[in-house]
């Protein structure tokens, strides 16, 4: 026989850590943070409303303002500056005040402190109540 002059080379065996279960708890980890936080949403979208110094009055032949804001006792709901109970109460006040057919503009003041569903209510009522086309304003820091 011949003699074996060539050396099989092994590999020595490794005396390192094995780093794939370590790996595969952290891809769990990261897969579960990101499912559990986006279903865990509010319902409610929190939306701070803009303040604007240096913006333009509005003209003054305007029909129909509502202003909306959270007081102490609950939100204050102004038609034209006089004051409405509910929110529920709105469309008949406007109704009342003017006729849909005649399109007065309706101008939404509305606090920036007041939340973005209450606004969506609110927008929601003046559609409701015949007055689909209105503009958003937000109100000014004192005034009504």
């Amino acid at each position: 026989m011949r003699s074996s002059t060539r050396k099989r080379h092994r590999l020595e065996p490794s005396n390192g850590m094995d780093m794939t279960p370590l790996i595969d708890v952290v891809f769990q980890l990261i897969l579960f943070f990101m499912l559990t936080s986006s279903l865990t949403r509010p319902n409610q979208i929190q939306l701070d409303l803009p303040e604007s110094s240096s913006g333009v009055k509005a003209q003054e032949e305007q029909s129909l303002v509502v202003s909306y804001r959270i007081a102490e006792g609950g939100p204050a709901i102004l038609l034209n500056d006089k004051p409405v109970a509910q929110l529920s109460k709105l469309g008949e006040a406007m109704a009342a005040i003017a006729q849909p057919s005649e399109k007065p503009r309706v101008d939404i003041r509305i606090d920036k402190t007041v939340p973005y569903q209450e606004v969506i209510s609110l927008m929601d009522t003046v559609r409701d109540a015949g007055f689909p086309k209105f503009s958003l304003q937000t109100l000014a820091g004192g005034s009504r």
